[in-house]
């Protein structure tokens, strides 16, 4: 899906003002997607109860073409999570479009996930046997595997997931990171789910339920950064985003570039959401 925001131009954003003025907007058909456009969109989003940011994709066309929207995340989601660590809106806000700026779902319904096979070569041993393991590894190297990688994206990874599931149910859905939060499988014991299965269900709910599992794992969380020992939370509150990207996304964060990434989508949400308190 083509992702349209201000600067766009072009056909889609000329369909984009039709449909916004089907909706009570007047706006002038020209294609470009200027300041007037960013208004209107905004005013949508709100009025859906939609995350508004003034940027079109899935979520906001689905809207704008009557699809169900109930399974996305609301303004009052955010809202609520900034309340209840007691963080600024912005910066939860900034952490959900860095780890999917799609949302946590796929086109078919089915939550968005990244099968890790390294951890199912971890689990498979753990749960049968490393003999089994290492025999899985040889027969099926891009679904067991002592290395990372072998990443097929968007649907393709649950092809990878059924596969791991014939060999080890438990094993295969701990092995994946699931929603738009991307919170490992592994970690449910941790984050009070009564079992990997409940887990994986309450991420097919909503993703209203996948931020619930993400402010889970940020009260969670702890690790050591730098020699010393502290929590993703109070790391958050201080906004030490050495030590947030650190114990999130491992100290590997900078060679992915997530720390850029991150920095690029929270200067664009500051003149929308900078002066927000928690």
């Amino acid at each position: 899906m083509m992702i349209l925001k201000f600067g766009s131009k072009g056909d889609a954003v000329a369909i984009l003002q039709k449909r916004l003025n089907t909706h009570g907007h007047k706006l002038f058909v020209d294609g470009d997607f200027g300041q007037l456009t960013e208004n209107a969109v905004i005013a949508f989003q709100k009025s859906k109860g939609l995350v508004a940011d003034g940027i079109v994709g899935d979520k906001t066309n689905a809207a704008l073409t009557g699809s169900d929207t109930s399974k996305f995340l609301t303004d009052a989601d955010y809202i609520a999570a900034a309340k209840r660590l007691d963080v600024p809106e912005l910066v939860i806000r900034a952490f959900a479009e860095t780890e999917s700026s799609t949302g946590g779902f796929l086109t078919d319904g089915r939550p968005i996930i990244l099968f890790e096979r390294h951890h199912m070569y971890q689990y498979l041993s753990e749960l049968t046997s490393k003999a089994n393991a290492d025999k899985k590894r040889v027969q099926y190297p891009n679904v067991v595997n002592t290395a990372t990688g072998g990443y097929r994206g968007g649907s393709a990874e649950y092809t990878r997931l059924a596969l791991a599931k014939q060999f080890n149910e438990q094993a295969a859905l701990q092995s994946c990171s699931w929603g738009q939060f991307q919170i490992m499988g592994w970690h449910w014991k941790s984050l009070g789910y009564e079992s990997v299965n409940d887990f994986v269900a309450q991420m097919y709910i909503s993703e209203s339920q996948q931020l619930e599992a993400f402010l889970r794992y940020i009260e969670w969380k702890k690790g050591t950064v730098d020699k010393k020992q502290i929590s993703l939370l109070d790391a958050l509150k201080a906004q030490n985003w050495h030590a947030v990207f650190s114990l999130y996304n491992g100290p590997n964060y900078k060679k992915l570039g997530y720390d850029s990434k991150f920095t690029r989508i929270m200067n664009r949400l500051t003149p929308i959401y900078g002066n927000k308190a928690a």
